[in-house]
């Protein structure tokens, strides 16, 4: 039985964001199970998610949960319809990006050498992050929206310098992501485009509010056989866009922990995209629109779907 974590609220309580247990078409409220029985798990800190990853008994004791679900109580399960899920993850950590980190990706962008390290930016958590069924918004400063289907990694323990072969340790868990982009951000008219320019209309296309879907659920990572043996999907309005398997990134995750670790200490909570493959929007010029829908689905984890809106 695999354990699929979420962050949820109710339409009668939409502000108390409980962590629950995605299980088919309902939510299981674990937090309130913690809370009124004999769990392993403190209830003062039974509505953080990755405090969940950081205990094993925890773990089995919800996974235990989930099997038994059948039996839950109405004021304990939820459908799915009726709640909103929330990003999986707190906006508390970092949020760490990998450009261009698959072959085809790099090929259908012009790309004609495989990179030797690891490209790396970074996304502002606060307005960045939302979850399953929030919207991807088009802004006045929209000029071309883009999807970009990841896998995101969770980290779990906190790493410094740490070396490839243990890197895989420091990971808690994974979940679907798209990294929402606008290719053609221009804010302010220019006269001239000076060096770096063009690198920062890029950076600064990150980072509009809602950018970064994250979900629908967060999967422990003792949950997930081998996460470089996942298929990943983007559709847009069913259409297919993206397919690839997590195996063919140029940098492994493992390979991609290593690198970030020497820079600085990645802590539980941080966020890790994995990189996009092939099919992006920008090489057959179809911008995301007002009414499209966006799902990122991730075997063994589930289908992440935003609608897109004005904002």
């Amino acid at each position: 039985m695999t354990l699929k974590l979420v962050r949820f609220a109710t339409q009668n309580h939409p502000d108390d964001i409980r962590v629950g247990a995605l299980t088919g078409d309902r939510v299981l409220d674990i937090q309130s199970l913690c809370a009124a029985g004999d769990a392993p798990l403190p209830p003062d800190r039974a509505a953080d998610t990755i405090a969940w990853l950081a205990s094993e008994d925890a773990l089995d004791w919800a996974a235990q949960l989930v099997a038994d679900a059948d039996d839950a109580s109405a004021e304990t399960a939820h459908d799915r319809c009726e709640v909103r899920l929330h990003a999986p993850v707190g906006p508390a950590g970092k949020v760490l990006c990998l450009a261009t980190n698959y072959e085809s990706h790099l090929k259908e962008g012009g790309g004609k050498r495989t990179i030797q390290t690891p490209r790396v930016f970074m996304k502002p958590t606060g307005n960045t992050l939302c979850g399953d069924g929030d919207p991807i918004l088009i802004t006045p400063q929209s000029r071309f929206p883009d999807y970009e289907g990841e896998l995101a990694v969770i980290i779990g323990r906190t790493c410094r310098a740490i070396e490839p072969a243990d890197a895989l340790d420091c990971v808690g868990g994974y979940t679907c992501c798209n990294d929402i982009s606008e290719r053609r951000l221009r804010v302010w008219e220019r006269s001239e485009d000076q060096d770096w320019d063009s690198f920062f209309d890029w950076l600064n296309g990150k980072w509009f509010d809602n950018s970064l879907p994250l979900g629908p659920c967060l999967v422990p990572a003792r949950f997930i056989a081998d996460p470089h043996d996942l298929q990943l999907q983007t559709r847009v309005n069913g259409q297919l866009r993206q397919e690839t398997s997590t195996g063919l990134m140029i940098f492994s995750i493992p390979q991609i922990i290593a690198f970030i670790s020497q820079i600085m200490t990645l802590q539980p909570g941080d966020i890790i995209a994995t990189g996009t493959p092939a099919g992006v929007g920008a090489v057959t010029d179809t911008p995301l629109q007002p009414g499209d829908t966006v799902e990122v689905e991730i075997s063994e984890i589930g289908t992440l779907s935003n609608p897109v809106i004005a904002q």
